[in-house]
């Protein structure tokens, strides 16, 4: 879920490319154990970044209230 969140913000067309490259792989889907290692280098420093924050923002809380 959080990649695709990332993945929806970007606006860098270069790096929506690789990513639709690395998806649309032949064979990717066939094996159904794609993996990250497929994504290295794609996303730039603040990508990587914004995408941090998306996570640690939406995440990574903890709800004293679920623990009752």
């Amino acid at each position: 879920m959080n990649i695709i969140e990332a993945v929806l913000k970007t606006e860098n067309d270069a790096t929506l490319s690789a990513i639709e490259a690395i998806v649309n792989k032949p064979g990717i889907h066939d094996s159904g154990k794609a993996s990250f290692n497929d994504l290295l280098g794609v996303l730039t420093t603040e990508e990587a970044e914004a995408m941090k924050k998306v996570i640690a923002e939406n995440y990574e809380k903890i709800n004293p209230d679920d623990w009752k």
